[in-house]
């Protein structure tokens, strides 16, 4: 599927955990990062209120994220390199039957100790009075790692309500009383908000985390960042944006019916953006359409001077859609007259 080079730039507040992953993102979100300039990193599932305010990101180095259990399960690792602590926060609907941190605790911790088995020992239940009014389930347990290491101390929290979990894992395998103290104080400050209503950013910027690793759990949230931003023409910027997104992330992730219908759609309410029709072009050449692929490739060119500052205009001599219609002489020779940046 097709893919678009965009040079943008993003909050400096995010710049460092972007780069702890190994790449930069390609749009621009300064409407965005001015809009909520002290807003934390905010986890949220895509289908429900929720939300867990992440730590500040120029302490903690982001190393993975994921939605598990068909996109329902969004999951954050990061680490503390000072302190070696690695820590995960999940967000999942409660399925234990019971409207409690321990029916969570049941439900996240039990399948966690079975597939452990005799690697872990020292195992204590508990459970604290949190800081945001709601107790918090604690499970802890050592864990072997390699014969002759240091065991690794593992630290469970669990907050629940009937219908949601919210869940902080810490570990390390340092033995400092200082490191200990600092995972005992998250787990007592760990304060999940079950009535938070997620923003167009908070949707956005997890989708732009997603859409590397797994263009298709970033979908979801693209889209419920394009359904959450506010009208007026001063959105028009982003909502080009985060549509250009969406449309690679379904096509990218095989969903090129879903794909099409949000490029069409993007066509009607904003008929001058060339994008939009290079991203449907795209879809036809996928599909082997040769006509359609012309025709909107054609009407992409025609409106390239529309683009955003930070944009080129794709190369369709380069992008594997086009590719793979090389051998229809008549189209490549259409391609081919097409103007270069």
């Amino acid at each position: 599927m097709c893919s678009i080079d965009r040079n943008g730039e993003v909050p400096v507040r995010f710049f460092r955990s972007f780069l702890a992953l190994s790449f930069v993102i390609a749009f621009n979100a300064v409407t965005f990062a001015e809009s909520a300039p002290e807003a934390p990193l905010m986890l949220v599932t895509w289908y429900k209120n929720s939300g867990i305010a992440l730590p500040s990101l120029s302490a903690w180095n982001i190393e993975h994220i994921a939605v598990y259990d068909k996109g329902t399960r969004p999951a954050i690792q990061l680490f503390n390199q000072k302190d070696g602590i690695a820590v995960s926060y999940l967000l999942y609907e409660n399925y234990s039957g019971k409207p409690s941190s321990e029916g969570c605790r049941e439900d996240g911790i039990n399948p966690i100790i079975e597939s452990l088995g005799t690697k872990i020992s020292d195992r204590k239940d508990s459970v604290l009075d949190g800081t945001s009014g709601r107790h918090v389930a604690v499970t802890e347990y050592r864990m072997s790692l390699v014969d002759g290491q240091p065991l690794q101390r593992n630290l469970f929290g669990f907050v629940g309500i009937e219908k949601m979990c919210a869940e902080i894992h810490l570990s390390t395998v340092e033995s400092k009383k200082k490191t200990s103290a600092v995972m005992d104080e998250m787990v007592k400050n760990f304060s999940p908000d079950f009535s938070y209503q997620p923003k167009s950013l908070d949707y956005f910027l997890l989708a732009t985390l997603l859409f590397k690793g797994s263009p298709g759990e970033s979908a979801p949230y693209y889209k419920e960042a394009l359904n959450h931003l506010p009208d007026g023409p001063e959105m028009l910027k982003t909502r080009r944006i985060i549509t250009d997104q969406l449309v690679m992330a379904l096509g990218i992730s095989g969903d090129l019916k879903n794909s099409r219908a949000v490029a069409e759609m993007a066509i009607k309410s904003d008929s001058a953006y060339p994008l939009n029709y290079y991203n449907l072009a795209c879809g036809y050449a996928e599909e082997g359409d040769v006509k359609n692929a012309r025709l909107q490739l054609q009407r992409a060119f025609d409106n390239r001077k529309n683009l955003l500052e930070s944009e080129k205009m794709p190369d369709p001599r380069t992008d594997d859609s086009f590719l793979k219609l090389k051998s229809n002489k008549e189209f490549w020779t259409f391609v081919e007259s097409l103007p270069k940046n």
